[in-house]
């Protein structure tokens, strides 16, 4: 699931920054921390502890501010309102909650990993 959250991080960010002609450096972000999230796959893999949760802190603060800026999206205040017109609400709707989405489910399977192991050992 890491990879695949990963995968999803680099896409989105990428594609957000792409899309916006700003060209917004914060758009970047997610695409850095899917590139190191990759990185640490084969480390994740062979069960090195460090990065499983160097890998889990970095989820779980981009989880915080994807689902932050996905609820400003899909439930936008006045000020959300007169900064962003529909498509571009619903554009960040599908981008935020698509990391959002898989976000959650890289926490499941980390936090599912460390109960096995803790059972295990």
């Amino acid at each position: 699931m890491n990879n695949v959250h990963g995968a999803t991080l680099i896409g989105a960010g990428l594609s957000s920054y792409l899309l916006n002609e700003k060209r917004p450096t914060t758009a970047l972000i997610p695409a850095a921390a899917g590139s190191g999230l990759l990185l640490l796959s084969k480390g994740l893999e062979k069960g090195n502890q460090t990065l499983a949760h160097v890998a889990v802190g970095v989820t779980g603060i981009l989880l915080f501010q994807t689902l932050r800026s996905f609820l400003q999206a899909a439930v936008p205040d006045v000020e959300t309102e007169a900064k962003f017109d529909s498509a571009t609400l619903n554009r960040r709707k599908l981008v935020f909650g698509l990391m959002s989405t898989t976000g959650i489910a890289a926490m499941a399977t980390y936090i599912a990993g460390f109960i096995e192991k803790r059972k295990n050992g």
